[in-house]
């Protein structure tokens, strides 16, 4: 990757600005940099990284309860009203959102995304693989984050990224009947959060819960919670995908006494290795991600200034990013592990 960065650097236009070996002295300089680099080949060169850790047992502090999961998510990048773009013309990477339609104060915001898959366990996590979404292709809408992911884990496929994960764990926008399929076709077990009320499948679980009560439950003394479950069986009132599908209801009593709710499902054929506690603790790992990594990676290694408004420069700072966020885990997880995330299942009391 440094020999990219330096031989991007002299072809730069800036360089000759520069007395031999000296650093770019411009926000602009470094647009000027990475826009002439594919992020493509920095993804080429960590895969062969990512392959060599894997062999050295690296990513065995990552596991739950022997399985390696993958948590695919979007985050935002380089966002800004229209108002704000003065001179600079949307690039066709631009998604676009309006603020307060219909209203006086209707604003209209233009922003990038891309759909990130990262390795997630107790150890943190290390980040595997992005692809952008393309407005073109995928449209505006949030069906457009899926197609994104579905052509990310096409790709993972082909570079044997997805031979060292056996789960996939998203959010409820994935909780749709394609992307179980796809995400089976590879051979990993797909879990996905399910909150659509109108799901035929929803209204069979909520019948059947009349009759089937919270038979399990286990503590977590670490973050003080109580867990009970449900677990609803062979359902198959989801005409859109052909196969039975299992749900495990999760019901959390917080410290203060109060209580919410998650549902999850993932094909019945599955359900054998996805018990209860572990659908839970894969779940919570995916929430982590979300709110710990992406908050890393947006706010705390915040390199927007230099970015501008070009997409290979956005992809490869990312990449740069979670690529430093990645080896953090990496090396607490060898290194120091009393500082890694902590996997409550060794310590379950689990009760029938």
């Amino acid at each position: 990757m440094e020999t990219f960065l330096r031989i991007a650097w002299k072809q730069s236009p800036d360089y000759a600005l520069c007395e031999e070996g000296d650093t770019p002295r411009s926000q602009n300089s470094f647009t000027n940099l990475t826009e002439q680099l594919g992020p493509s080949e920095f993804q080429q060169q960590y895969n062969l990284i990512l392959q060599e850790l894997y062999e050295s047992g690296a990513f065995i502090p990552f596991q739950v309860n022997g399985l390696r999961v993958g948590a695919i998510d979007g985050i935002e990048l380089h966002n800004h009203l229209y108002t704000d773009l003065q001179n600079v013309t949307p690039c066709p990477y631009c998604l676009k959102r309006v603020h307060k339609k219909g209203t006086e104060h209707e604003r209209e915001e233009c922003f990038h995304r891309q759909v990130i898959f990262s390795l997630v366990g107790p150890a943190g996590s290390v980040f595997w693989d992005q692809e952008p979404m393309y407005p073109s292709e995928d449209g505006h809408d949030k069906g457009s984050e899926k197609k994104a992911a579905t052509r990310l884990l096409k790709r993972m496929s082909d570079t044997h990224l997805l031979d060292m994960i056996d789960v996939v764990v998203c959010d409820a926008l994935y909780a749709d009947a394609d992307f179980i399929r796809t995400a089976t076709s590879y051979d990993i077990m797909p879990i996905i959060r399910i909150k659509q009320e109108n799901y035929n499948i929803m209204k069979e679980v909520t019948d059947l819960g009349e009759y089937l009560s919270f038979s399990k439950s286990d503590d977590d003394y670490e973050r003080k919670r109580r867990y009970q479950y449900r677990v609803f069986e062979h359902l198959t009132s989801w005409q859109a995908y052909p196969d039975e599908l299992c749900i495990v209801e999760i019901q959390e009593q917080l410290p203060d006494g109060t209580t919410q709710k998650s549902r999850w499902v993932f094909p019945q054929i599955h359900a054998s290795a996805l018990l209860p506690p572990i659908v839970r603790e894969i779940g919570h790992l995916r929430w982590q991600e979300e709110i710990n990594e992406f908050k890393l990676a947006n706010e705390h290694f915040d390199i927007k200034h230099i970015l501008h408004h070009e997409q290979n420069s956005i992809q490869i700072f990312l990449f740069l990013k979670l690529f430093v966020s990645a080896f953090i885990s990496l090396f607490l997880s060898q290194k120091e592990p009393g500082l890694q995330k902590k996997s409550v299942l060794p310590r379950i009391s689990f009760k029938s």
